[in-house]
């Protein structure tokens, strides 16, 4: 397994361990263009990007209905900017959510 796949999948771990993120958003139609070419992405809900030795990380996910929008993203950003940097030693320059849309909770998957 590469670097590139084994940061994406930190990324992953640490954004899905908040109970009120529901999943990554899906693929766009640009992206599922560059699978069919043989160019997939790793999970389409994230994208990295490097400049000047500066890493920037974009996260498109769906939530759970009745969050706190504004706080969870506060949350995921500080949570995943530092034990990224703590866990990698790189420097990130910034982690940027769009909030692609809502779910339901299903009442039989809630923790109590």
């Amino acid at each position: 397994m590469n670097d590139d796949v084994k940061f994406i999948e930190l990324i992953e771990k640490e954004v899905l361990a908040f109970d009120d993120v529901s999943r990554f958003a899906g693929a766009s139609l640009t992206e599922n263009i560059q699978t069919a070419f043989g160019r997939g992405l790793i999970n389409p809900g994230i994208r990295v990007t490097t400049e000047d030795e500066l890493i920037t990380i974009n996260l498109d996910i769906i939530v759970y209905f009745g969050v706190n929008i504004p706080q969870l993203c506060y949350d995921i950003q500080t949570k995943v900017k530092n034990n990224i940097e703590a866990e990698t030693g790189l420097e990130i320059k910034a982690v940027n959510i769009t909030v692609e849309g809502i779910d339901e909770r299903n009442p039989g998957n809630q923790e109590s």
